[in-house]
């Protein structure tokens, strides 16, 4: 079974001699050539494409596909991790996945921190780590509009109902990151780009934030999605193509109702059985022979039942040391402190949440390279705050001004969110 797990976790799992030593089930982002930041490099290779600012995937991995592609499918299913993936496949709930395995081959991958979705897209569509291309986190200081933002619907984090309401303070989604689109370097060497998502977010601010030079199918369910992607596939195109599919389900569900919940994999179930149906049983032989499927995701899940002592409403004290709300994720906030207070909050955080979480400053985090390795974005350690707060086990911090009803997260740094898969599939 090419299941490259024995080959690669230990290196993932190795923790070194660093502050988060002792962090309940820690997984550092990789920065080797196992990583989700890897991908894009590695799928401009294979379509014979630009070399990007992030390589391409380690030599151990990348020798096991066999030459280069006219078609590149990334199937990106949001909050798949890698652990998950191998209990489904166990369990006889991913039989497509476990049925092909003799002809594929299944690598653990790292996700970015932080292990959430606007900060992994943004890596994939710009092929740059979270410390280059500074979109750390589903909320945002930004010091230029002196406000936190939601980074997915790109408006103030605390209104409601408002998305795209940034664009009144002179935000333009598509000017923003100051960096070339993948499919906008794709284009230049010929290469095709198409993007499959949800019809909601088609024309999103992220979406356009991402998808220069990208052609964009939007779908109503996993039916149409197929269909749209095997006649794309079906068309004889001039050049090489990449296409991209965004699965959101997976992750709406496992929010809801925990990453363990029976109908978080009866969605995996049908999503796949959708694909032999609707995608494979229609593609063209000469289509199959020159396609590579790789199944991945932007990050993982942790189970995190909800618990009062987590809730920042029942800590005005704490709250009072901090210049405003934490930022970034409940399962990695970023926290803004009060001159003088440091100490103050670090004592809080020992007596509040005894043993349930690190604390790193902004430099323990930069040196740590927790964001990447790259060119440091200009403005990253005005986003980052002065102190991280690293979770153990399944602990949070919830601020909202709104119910907390999350049984599943991710953001922070433990297995489940950061272990992903890559699973290559060729369909020839």
């Amino acid at each position: 079974m090419p299941d490259y797990n024995d080959a690669i976790l230990p290196q993932l799992l190795s923790r070194q001699n660093t502050p988060l030593t002792e962090v309940e089930g820690l997984v550092l982002p990789d920065h080797t050539g196992h990583s989700l930041c890897n991908i894009p490099g590695t799928v401009s290779k294979l379509l014979g494409g630009p070399e990007l600012s992030a390589p391409a995937l380690s030599a151990e991995i990348l020798e096991k596909f066999d030459g280069r592609y006219r078609n590149v499918i990334v199937l990106l299913v949001d909050a798949l991790g890698y652990d998950h993936l191998q209990r489904l496949m166990a369990e006889g709930k991913a039989d497509f996945w476990k049925e092909n395995l003799e002809r594929a081959s299944l690598f653990p991958l790292t996700s970015i921190c932080p292990s959430t979705t606007a900060t992994a897209l943004t890596t994939l569509w710009t092929g740059t780590e979270p410390a280059e291309h500074g979109y750390i986190g589903y909320e945002l200081w930004l010091k230029r509009y002196s406000m936190v933002v939601n980074t997915i619907l790109h408006m103030p984090a605390a209104y409601f109902g408002d998305t795209g309401s940034l664009t009144k303070s002179g935000f333009v989604a598509e000017n923003f990151l100051g960096l070339k689109p993948l499919g906008a370097q794709f284009a230049e060497s010929g290469i095709e780009s198409h993007a499959f998502l949800p019809y909601a977010i088609g024309g999103s601010g992220l979406s356009r934030m991402h998808m220069e030079k990208t052609s964009v199918h939007g779908y109503v369910a996993e039916s149409d999605m197929w269909a749209n992607l095997r006649d794309i596939l079906n068309t004889p195109a001039r050049g090489a193509r990449f296409l991209y599919v965004y699965w959101s389900t997976l992750d709406t569900l496992i929010h809801r109702y925990g990453p363990n919940d029976p109908r978080v994999d009866n969605q995996f179930s049908d999503l796949s059985r959708s694909l032999v149906i609707n995608l494979l049983g229609g593609l063209e032989k000469s289509v199959r022979e020159k396609t590579l499927l790789l199944l991945t995701s932007d990050h993982g899940a942790i189970a995190t039942p909800i618990y009062d002592k987590y809730n920042l409403s029942n800590h005005p004290d704490f709250l009072h040391m901090l210049r405003l709300l934490p930022t970034c994720e409940t399962r990695l906030p970023f926290l803004f402190i009060k001159p003088g207070m440091e100490a103050a909050v670090r004592a809080y955080f020992g007596s509040a949440w005894p043993g349930q979480f690190t604390l790193l400053s902004m430099e323990e985090a930069l040196s740590l390279r927790l964001f990447g390795t790259g060119v440091e974005h200009p403005e990253l350690r005005d986003r980052v705050g002065d102190l991280v707060a690293v979770p153990s086990g399944d602990a949070y911090l919830w601020w909202p001004e709104k119910p907390n009803v999350m049984q599943g997260r991710h953001g922070g740094l433990h297995r489940l969110e950061m272990l992903t898969p890559l699973y290559a599939l060729p369909l020839g």
